[in-house]
């Protein structure tokens, strides 16, 4: 199971939600301003401007109570600043409370009205979290059960996707990955069965379709066809146009910034890279710290030739995964694939037998999978 098959984006189910005619208690579309303001909060976390959106989040909070979407705007973003959320960080219970009193109030809503559509879109996106949340840590078959609850809502976007563009963005994930995840992982196989069938290129067909179409979910759109062109269907040709136009939209956040770097890497293009490297190494994020790392040892590894202190970074890498509990698999697999490359150099053929074993296990990603498998090989 992966993130990104279980994952409905709640910016989508937000936002969306709101240009339904609502007949809830709290009548949001009543109030401009506070469209408006949700608006404006989304965009500030997406640039990881956390002090205005407090100020926001509080303020619509003020007019709106225990609304589930206010609530699950609160988990929105959590999620970006504490991300990866893991069980024994502070921060895991209160985002899970935030989601199942999502669900709470949502439910409230839909005893009313059972077509009640904010209400199935905010139970669509607070159990697509809690799946995320559940897959990032290893804990599968809850996730599973997070996205068999998601699913009964999933089927809405089909009906509309004609109605409105922003559809596209949840029927083309869902269509893409239903289909490529049992494809790398077959156990799943048997998980997925009770699911309708989706098409791959299909999918990818709506999120270019919603990235030219739709107006709330074009970031997410984006997204996706960077991380799947990039890291399922091996093309970082294709993928660099979106991973620089995410970077471009939301010049602060680390994670886009992020993933133009290891889309960069990945092309082996090391031109004017270091000062986004450098970006990240002067986070006062751990996680990524810990990417900065990885990628400073790569630049000096294959831009600089310097093979000691590309070492060094990528022991500072391993460290801060250690102490920290913040590293994630497909960035191990990157990591370690360095090391074992450092060791070869250096004569310690054991060694680099020993990480590029390390870096085949960690991966997420059968393109990354193989580039350890042929290193290994050598």
């Amino acid at each position: 199971m992966n993130r990104y098959l279980v994952k409905f984006n709640f910016v989508f189910l937000l936002l969306f939600g709101l240009n339904f005619p609502a007949n809830s208690q709290y009548k949001i579309l009543e109030d401009h301003d506070a469209i408006e303001e949700v608006h404006q909060t989304i965009d500030s976390i997406y640039n990881l401007n956390f002090k205005a959106a407090d100020i926001m989040i509080a303020d619509l909070e003020r007019k709106l109570g225990d609304y589930p979407g206010v609530l699950l705007l609160k988990a929105f973003y959590m999620s970006w600043k504490y991300r990866p959320i893991k069980k024994e960080h502070e921060a895991f219970e209160q985002y899970e409370k935030y989601l199942y009193k999502t669900i709470e109030e949502s439910n409230k809503m839909i005893e009313k009205d059972e077509n009640d559509v904010e209400g199935n879109f905010f139970l669509l996106a607070s159990h697509g979290f809690l799946a995320e949340l559940y897959v990032d840590n290893g804990q599968n078959f809850k996730a599973m059960g997070q996205a068999k609850d998601a699913y009964k809502y999933i089927k809405i976007g089909f009906d509309q996707i004609n109605e409105n563009p922003e559809f596209y963005f949840s029927s083309g994930i869902y269509n893409y990955y239903i289909e490529k995840y049992p494809e790398e992982y077959p156990f799943f196989k048997s998980l997925v069965w009770v699911f309708r069938s989706g098409d791959k290129p299909e999918g990818l067909k709506m999120l270019k379709k919603g990235f030219d179409k739709a107006v709330f979910t074009k970031a997410e759109c984006l997204t996706y066809l960077f991380h799947i062109n990039l890291r399922y269907e091996d093309k970082p040709l294709t993928s660099i146009y979106y991973a620089r136009k995410l970077k471009d939209l939301y010049p602060n956040n680390l994670y886009y910034i992020q993933n133009f770097i290891e889309n960069s890497v990945r092309l082996n293009d090391f031109s004017d890279l270091l000062p986004y490297i450098e970006r990240l190494q002067n986070s006062d994020n751990d996680f990524y710290n810990y990417l900065g790392e990885i990628y400073y040892g790569i630049y000096l590894e294959k831009s600089v030739f310097d093979y000691n202190d590309a070492m060094s970074h990528y022991q500072i890498a391993d460290e801060l995964g250690n102490h920290k509990d913040i590293r994630g698999p497909h960035f191990d697999s990157i990591l370690y694939c360095g090391m074992g490359r450092i060791y070869r150099r250096e004569g310690k053929e054991d060694l680099a037998h020993s990480y590029f074993k390390k870096a085949i296990k960690s991966a997420e990603f059968i393109s990354y999978r193989k580039d350890a498998q042929q290193l290994l090989k050598k």
